[in-house]
């Protein structure tokens, strides 16, 4: 991994290279470990190290931008003088105002290093307890470290360092399977054995599947399945781009409720359960915002160009530049309840609990309309225990109109890909159709 002295002098290299109105740069150097495993061996054990670099050259309101993956000095003045020479052929764009000043900021955090044998190690205790079962386990574990230094001729100049792992799980029978995941800053916090017997339990559990009929059930989604739905509206319509495009859900609706009264969804790069940097890709510190509050649709997420676009501030919510999607938040997280999952499943008198959903499509966006297939655990409750497995279904719903149907949501949350979310017990879930998965 490069040194921190190493991405400074680059950044400073860059800045230095041309004369420009504004200048912003950005690196992100990052090394990969990843060891794969299918019928319980391992197949794939592979480590990368990767540098991105971009820029952007401001001549007046004319912008020109480029990136590349591989830097060194005369790289990086060579890739100036490109960015100059297009923002010199652009036309003005009579929207952008400035690049954004603000504080340096400074995240360095305690690296710790994961080698292959350690990754193997967690293999090994996966496969014993699926061996355990007389079950077949697959999957992979990535580990990686991360720094990111973003810069600018405006001052700022904000520098990240941090470290990442996840372990994803699916164990199978002969007609079943369990998945579990878990995400964490150190890799020593995974409890790989944990994961491993909670995927044997949902293959155990989900053994000689049943068909139900299509319709609508009270449902339990587990976090991975909430996820997916975060995952889209995330996508649809957070963004200040989408928004004052008039393509976004919150369009128009700020102060109306959008979702039931049990529904607060914030972006917080501070919440103690994600896992990022507290700046964004353009520098600027990443603020706590509640997008939607206690079902009242409230805010959308900035970063400068839009926040100068409309006279706003920057919310800290940039991806690297240029870029088709505008601002994005990075860390949503669904405020929880005060229920247990068991209690919630107790309360059922029949439905389904549906562990995670799969090939997710989006089929109307103004309607939050999406459709998918379950997968890895799909389970008919009766009178508050789980009775049978049952055959995957597919789902259609309304990501809005599923959340104003949210009976309750659980105390725990997990983190799931960025996003930190309880389970919730719904009414009136719409499975539309059977899947042959």
């Amino acid at each position: 991994m490069k040194t921190k002295e190493y991405i400074q002098n680059m950044a400073n290299a860059a800045l230095k290279s041309i004369e420009a109105d504004q200048i912003e740069t950005g690196i992100y150097n990052s090394e990969k470990g990843v060891t794969r495993f299918a019928n319980s061996i391992i197949h794939q054990n592979i480590a990368t190290e990767s540098t991105e670099f971009w820029a952007r050259v401001i001549l007046g309101k004319k912008i020109g931008g480029i990136s590349m993956s591989s830097i060194d000095e005369e790289r990086i003045a060579r890739g100036m003088r490109t960015a100059y020479e297009l923002a010199k052929h652009q036309k003005e764009d009579p929207n952008f105002k400035t690049l954004p000043g603000t504080e340096p900021v400074e995240q360095i955090e305690e690296i710790h290093p994961v080698s292959p044998d350690e990754r193997a190690c967690c293999v090994e205790k996966i496969v014993s307890v699926a061996k355990k079962h007389d079950l077949t386990a697959a999957g992979a574990i990535y580990t990686n470290q991360i720094m990111l230094e973003i810069a600018n001729s405006l001052g700022v100049k904000s520098l990240g360092k941090m470290e990442s792992s996840h372990v994803d799980v699916t164990i199978m029978s002969d007609n079943s399977s369990g998945f579990a995941t878990q995400y964490a800053k150190n890799f020593s916090n995974i409890d790989c054995e944990s994961l491993a017997e909670t995927a044997c339990e949902k293959a155990i559990l989900s053994k000689n599947p049943v068909e139900v009929p299509p319709g609508k059930y009270t449902v339990l989604l587990e976090p991975y399945a909430v996820a997916e739905f975060l995952r889209f509206l995330s996508y649809l319509g957070f963004g200040a781009r989408a928004y004052h495009e008039g393509r976004s859900f919150m369009s128009g609706k700020f102060g109306e409720k959008i979702t039931g009264d049990n529904i607060t969804i914030v972006d917080d790069a501070r919440h103690p359960e994600t896992i990022g940097f507290h700046f964004d890709y353009e520098g600027v510190p990443t603020n706590k915002l509640a997008l939607i509050e206690n079902g009242v649709a409230r805010n959308v997420v900035y970063d400068s160009y839009y926040a100068n676009k409309e006279g706003k501030k920057s919310t800290g919510h940039a991806i690297p530049q240029p870029n088709s999607y505008g601002p994005y938040p990075r860390n949503i997280a669904l405020m929880s309840g005060n229920s247990t999952r068991d209690e919630m499943l107790k309360s059922i008198d029949k439905g389904i609990l549906i562990t995670r959903f799969w090939y997710t499509r989006l089929v109307n966006p103004d309607k939050t309309l999406i459709t998918g297939m379950t997968r890895d655990g799909l389970f008919l409750v009766e009178n508050g225990k789980i009775t049978k497995g049952l055959k995957n279904m597919r789902y259609t719903a309304s990501i809005l109109e599923t959340l104003k149907n949210v009976l309750t949501l659980s105390k725990e949350c997990k983190l799931v890909n960025g996003l930190v979310v309880p389970s919730l017990l719904i009414k009136d879930f719409n499975f539309s159709g059977k899947t042959e998965y």
